[in-house]
């Protein structure tokens, strides 16, 4: 059976056809579809040199594809034939389908600070840039190898890079506007001054990805004396649960370290004294891997939804999803057979459980309130 035949179509963005000057076209032709994809300029080194713009007057016999400068804008033309052209406007066009949900206007003025850009961390960042998050600070020292394929956003093209240049790649292919700053260490070395100049205080929220205490810790310090909030995602061992734990700046809560220890220990609590994070070592000196990435996301996108609702809590048109119903410290069950999670799947009734009413409290020596919050 004979396939019908496309209409060939360019895609390019309103400030490319409005712009009347020769220049050469990137982008990608996808033959199937019969779409020229122009390329908005931010992303142009990344694709396929497709044709040129011509001056008025111009014959495109020859040409795969050419536009050619009119009064009106450009027209283009594939081999002398003049073809259809769909104008858009990036950053509308993007974010449209989010409209009455997020409004764009609002989210771009967003800070996002990811510590940890592994399968937690690139998740939460991609799906931030969904969202229409336009600032990002990335922390990450490893680079992406390929034992990282199976769980992280990243690909094969990605493997020998630093996991924050890839993500960065990634994030611009949402939104090549957003500001996305990369640092290839660990966050206590992470220098104020880009922190500094970055953080706004009800605009940002530093989200702790990297499966460690002692950072999670930290980084609750330094998101309150930036009076931001904060929010940690984490695994048991192999993904069997989740948990998140948000600080919100101002509201009188616990910080982290009241809540779940300083990080000399694996918990302060009891709820949690099993908690096994990806890079501890068992009494044999292995170290447990995190799960799947199914598990990993199911958790890790519960922790996206608290930090959309944290972002829009002063937005009197937003409509909050789980932040009202959440307490600071929420387990999250990715199933309850002991044959994968051992023992510890006995305080969760039924897999895919969400808890809602576990407390975390203060310190001893924080008393009725964090001593890190003036």
């Amino acid at each position: 059976m004979k396939k019908p035949q496309m209409e060939k179509t360019v895609f390019i963005s309103d400030i490319q056809a409005s712009t009347q000057n020769e220049r050469n076209i990137y982008g990608r032709y996808y033959k199937e579809s019969a779409i020229y994809n122009v390329f908005p300029p931010e992303l142009e080194s990344k694709g396929e040199l497709l044709g040129k713009v011509l001056p008025k007057g111009s014959n495109c016999n020859k040409n795969k594809l050419c536009g050619v400068i009119t009064s009106a804008g450009i027209d283009f033309y594939s081999y002398g034939k003049k073809i259809k052209c769909e104008i858009y406007s990036l950053y509308q066009n993007i974010f449209s389908r989010n409209k009455g949900i997020l409004e764009s206007d609002i989210m771009c003025q967003k800070k996002a600070i990811i510590l940890g850009c592994g399968s937690v961390g690139s998740l939460v960042a991609l799906e931030l840039a969904r969202a229409g998050v336009k600032h990002f600070i990335l922390v990450d020292a490893d680079i992406v190898e390929y034992h990282n394929i199976c769980r992280h956003q990243c690909g094969i093209e990605d493997v020998g890079d630093f996991k924050v240049y890839a993500l960065k790649r990634k994030i611009l292919n949402i939104n090549p506007s957003a500001e996305v700053i990369t640092f290839e260490g660990i966050v206590q070395n992470l220098p104020k001054e880009t922190m500094d100049s970055f953080c706004v205080a009800g605009n940002t929220v530093f989200i702790g990805c990297a499966d460690n205490r002692i950072a999670d810790v930290y980084t609750n310090r330094i998101s309150i004396y930036y009076q931001s909030s904060f929010v940690s995602i984490g695994f048991w061992e192999r993904a069997f649960a989740g948990e998140i734990f948000y600080h919100l700046y101002g509201k009188g809560l616990p910080c982290y370290e009241c809540a779940l220890g300083d990080g000399s220990g694996l918990s302060s609590r009891a709820e949690a004294n099993h908690h096994v994070y990806s890079n501890q070592e068992n009494t044999e000196g292995v170290k447990f891997e995190p799960g799947i990435s199914v598990d990993i996301n199911f958790a890790t996108s519960i922790g996206i939804k608290l930090i959309l609702d944290i972002f829009n809590a002063n937005n009197e048109g937003y409509i909050p999803r789980l932040l009202n119903n959440l307490t600071q410290y929420t387990l999250v069950s990715n199933t309850s057979n002991p044959k994968i999670g051992g023992e510890m799947v006995e305080i969760f009734s039924y897999p895919l459980q969400v808890t809602t009413s576990l407390k975390v409290g203060f310190s001893k020596k924080c008393g009725k309130k964090c001593k890190y919050e003036k």
